[in-house]
């Protein structure tokens, strides 16, 4: 392994505001211009030495704080402020309309929390429920107006040591409580430096500038818009989830007014914009700037790049602007980006050996016979990625699909306070050979040609009478049977409880009533879209109503908790078609 330096993001931060202090470090977009919010470097650092001071004063270094906020500047001084004060901070997801305040409280007893930093408004509203949660309740509360009494003393620099703790992120607990994954500065350090290393991420360059509308309580959003920005010296622009799920043509128009080097998110972000933006929307729309469009945190589908590249190739964008990538909290951002490539790679193979495991290329142009798998990249430098059969602990053969296991110094430190938990996920060594320890990334794919290929998570796989089926692909097929269902919006899941055995198709509407829409002559073609493109006859197929879908933090469908909605009869259902007993 190669031994980088340390990284201190505290000591970058003062060397920007010292150096270039009227430089813009982070801009939040409004829905007009005069509702934008900005910090200089100078700003951002004296914000975060007052803040800091005031932690220091009622904590002590190494205790841990929730950090409530929405994608906002005052997240961007808290998170600089607890590392300036030595104290652990834990990005959070804030409560809203569908999430009540058990998580926090659940987060917030698994960590052992001695403060929440949060906004007047957000303390306010919990007040609501506090006589439910007694002990998140007399946690301390920290927010801009505790501010307003100062601090009896200066700030105090502090140096970390590797070892210490940098930050705590909390997995999205889509199947079971949420696992805080330690980060180390060791962690940080190496992730930072292995991103460089790749010369891929090109935002250190004079022109670039970053778009980040990702949350920042998740690692992507987190890691690019809170810290790369800054260590990288690039401005960093920032709109809220909120806003582009809302209008995602407001992204590209930010891209295009703010001139954007590097901008991205998860596939269906692309999907969206390639389905639901009208073209008249797009008049006069320029993306020529955007050198970097990253597409990462679910299985890339070659389908989805090529729609957007194809609508939107007239305003300027280039289809070798795509970087698929993958990465997860385990590992603190990154596992694998491209490494100079000039577009997406792409592998085809026959899709009857694939739904058996196995690899076998082929050059048919019927899309009945293959499936189009295209690369997340090359694995960071000092990364070692192996594909494990995850059931022997083998290395698999070189034409088999298998789990992803990871080795390298941005694997985080493991799960707070769950030895046995971290033992099993980063502590896996291969039968045979006993190499290791490797992270268990709980997702499949294999190696071609040095470049990794994801094909889906391990818990979400569907056997079908012997056959291996990806969830995402039959969601795929349903969510494009018709106008009126919404994308991103499904779940497929196999059943076997309560007398029922087989496939499970649940998916959003667009809205409830649609003029001359039969939704039950919809569920029909769906069936036969199954049943004709996948092989599969389907037990049940559910419509259900907009935004109801379960999902994670972070955006993922939540299969596992959809299927138990769907036997408990929890589900918002508008129609549905359930086979015969």
């Amino acid at each position: 392994m190669t031994n980088f330096p340390t990284i201190n993001p505290v000591e970058i931060l003062q060397q920007r505001a010292a150096a270039d202090p009227q430089r813009l470090s982070h801009m939040l977009l409004g829905a007009s211009e005069a509702e934008n919010q900005s910090l200089t470097y100078s700003q951002l650092d004296s914000a975060v030495k007052e803040m800091a001071a005031y932690l220091q004063a009622v904590a002590e270094p190494g205790q841990r704080a929730l950090l409530v906020y929405p994608t906002s500047l005052e997240f961007i001084i808290a998170m600089y402020a607890c590392l300036y004060a030595g104290v652990v901070p834990i990005p959070t997801n804030p409560p809203g309309a569908n999430r009540s305040a058990q998580r926090l409280d659940s987060i917030a007893r698994d960590a052992r929390a001695s403060l929440v930093l949060t906004t007047p408004d957000f303390q306010s509203a919990f007040t609501s429920s506090a006589d439910s949660y007694p002990d998140f309740a007399a946690l301390r509360w920290v927010t801009r107006d505790s501010l307003q009494t100062p601090s009896k003393r200066a700030w105090q620099p502090i140096r970390p040591r590797p070892e210490d703790i940098a930050f705590m992120q909390y997995t999205s607990g889509s199947t079971n409580l949420p696992k805080g994954v330690i980060i180390s500065y060791r962690n940080f350090s190496h992730q930072m430096h292995a991103l460089h290393a790749t010369r891929t991420l090109e935002y250190s360059r004079d022109d670039a500038k970053i778009l980040s509308w990702t949350p920042l309580f998740h690692d992507m959003g987190l890691l690019v818009g809170v810290f790369l920005t800054v260590i990288d010296h690039t401005p960093g622009i920032m709109m809220s989830p909120i806003a582009f799920m809302q209008q995602p043509v407001s992204w590209l128009k930010a891209i295009q007014k703010y001139r954007i080097t590097a901008s991205g998110g998860p596939n269906f972000a692309y999907e969206l914009c390639a389905n639901k933006i009208p073209l008249e929307k797009c008049e006069g729309l320029d993306l020529s700037s955007w050198k970097l469009a990253y597409n990462s945190a679910e299985p890339v589908r070659a389908e989805t790049q090529e729609k957007f590249a194809a609508k939107f190739a007239p305003f300027g964008f280039k289809p070798q602007a795509f970087h698929p990538c993958y990465g997860m909290a385990e590992t603190t951002l990154v596992i694998t980006v491209y490494g100079g490539a000039q577009k997406t790679i792409t592998y085809r193979v026959r899709r009857a050996d694939f739904e058996q495991g196995k690899l076998v290329p082929t050059s048919s142009d019927n899309s009945k016979d293959y499936v189009e798998l295209v690369s997340s990249g090359l694995p960071l430098v000092d990364y070692e990625v192996k594909i494990v059969n995850p059931h022997t602990r083998q290395l698999c053969a070189g034409d088999e699909i298998g789990e992803v296991w990871v080795k390298g110094d941005s694997v985080g430190e493991g799960y707070w306070n769950r030895p046995e938990e971290t033992e099993h996920t980063f502590g896996a060594h291969i039968d045979g050979t006993g190499e290791g320890p490797f992270l268990r990334t709980g997702d499949l794919g294999f190696m071609h040609d040095g470049h990794l290929y994801i094909t889906g998570r391990l818990k979400d796989l569907l056997i079908v009478r012997g056959r291996n089926y990806y969830p995402q692909d039959i969601e795929m097929t349903v969510e494009n049977t018709h106008a009126g269902l919404r994308a991103g919006g499904g779940a497929a899941f196999a059943v076997n409880a309560n007398s029922m055995e087989g496939l499970v198709a649940v998916q959003e509407v667009q809205r409830r009533e649609m003029a001359g829409v039969d939704w039950n002559e919809v569920i029909k073609t769906i069936r036969a879209n199954i049943a004709r493109e996948h092989g599969i006859r389907a037990l049940a197929v559910v419509l259900i109503r907009k935004t109801s879908i379960p999902k994670t933090s972070s955006g993922k469908i939540m299969r596992s908790e959809t299927c138990r909605q769907f036997l408990a009869g929890e589900l918002d259902i508008i129609a549905e078609w359930r086979a015969p007993a």
